[in-house]
């Protein structure tokens, strides 16, 4: 069972929201291995809730009430056999409804077919970057990557070095003690946008060398990082258990280098997203109220390079 959620107390909201992370699924579409019946449990919990297609009104639904302007839509594991065959589907459903706004694809930077995998996402305008999931931590609780040090080989940083020609941006999945491979990452390639999706994974266990990671990258003005599954802080996203991270973030990196994202529907699972924005909102404010705007949209707007709404 759950721990009871402590609410964030009321305080200044966002009046627009940009979703930097959220997925989608058409389970009859792609295969989805990790969405399968018997498919187990997931690092975040139980997920049987969630093993069914999740559409832009299944998404949308998460946003009643919320001024959402835009979204990002990021990889979800699809398992088709051409990545790019994700893009071409969200680029449908955009031209039909709208949604998403952008769309980060999969990607394997260290493959021999990334150039291929790169073109064929390029090919659709909503195509703003990739993901990379390069988490491989000494414990072995998270690996993605099935070795270590990925990001410092030759093949991924000529990749690495493509998408920085193209206009592409990269998200990248790590773990906190990969967050100086990153620093190095930025440093060799200066021009490219990295930003790290759900503040790098962090752990209240693994706070120390969280904070270390985040100063070897602050140095950086190409590295940004998402407000987004912070379940593996705190499941419910309680503020005090958030608070923090959030602040040491926000201090070290600033508002234009954050922006918040829903993680739907997987952190719905445990938060509720009007939850989470009325949690986040909170903790910005209490420290930095001028970062309020830029953490809900006008980072992820500059970064995934989105038309501001008007009004």
């Amino acid at each position: 069972m759950e721990p009871a959620r402590d609410r964030a107390p009321d305080g200044p909201l966002p009046t627009r929201i940009v979703d930097a992370h959220h997925h989608l699924w058409d389970l009859g579409r792609f295969p989805y291995p990790w969405l399968a019946p018997e498919a187990p449990p997931r690092p975040f919990g139980n997920h049987d809730a969630i093993k069914r297609d999740f559409l832009i009104p299944d998404y949308l639904r998460h946003f009643d009430g919320l001024p959402l302007v835009a979204s990002v839509h990021v990889q979800a594991n699809c398992g088709a056999a051409d990545p790019g065959d994700e893009t071409a589907w969200l680029a449908e459903l955009s031209r039909d409804s709208g949604w998403p706004a952008a769309a980060v694809g999969e990607i394997d930077l260290c493959s021999g077919t990334a150039a291929e995998v790169l073109a064929a996402h390029a090919r659709h305008p909503l195509a703003r970057g990739v993901r990379a999931m390069v988490a491989h931590d000494r414990t072995g609780r998270w690996r993605f990557s099935d070795r270590p040090q990925v990001m410092g080989e030759p093949g991924f940083l000529d990749n690495a070095a493509r998408l920085m020609e193209m206009g592409f941006s990269l998200d990248l999945v790590i773990v906190p003690e990969q967050l100086p491979e990153v620093a190095r990452l930025a440093a060799a390639l200066p021009k490219l946008a990295i930003i790290v999706d759900h503040l790098a994974t962090p752990e209240p266990e693994t706070w120390s060398q969280w904070t270390s990671g985040i100063e070897a990258v602050r140095r950086f003005d190409n590295v940004a990082m998402k407000l987004s599954g912070l379940w593996t802080i705190d499941k419910p996203w309680r503020p005090d258990r958030l608070r923090p991270f959030v602040r040491h973030a926000l201090r070290q990196l600033g508002g234009d280098r954050l922006m918040y994202g829903s993680n739907a529907p997987i952190d719905p699972l445990h938060c509720p997203v009007a939850d989470q924005v009325r949690t986040l909102a909170c903790l910005v404010t209490e420290t930095h109220p001028q970062d309020l705007d830029a953490v809900f949209g006008d980072t992820a707007s500059r970064l995934y390079r989105l038309a501001r709404p008007a009004g």
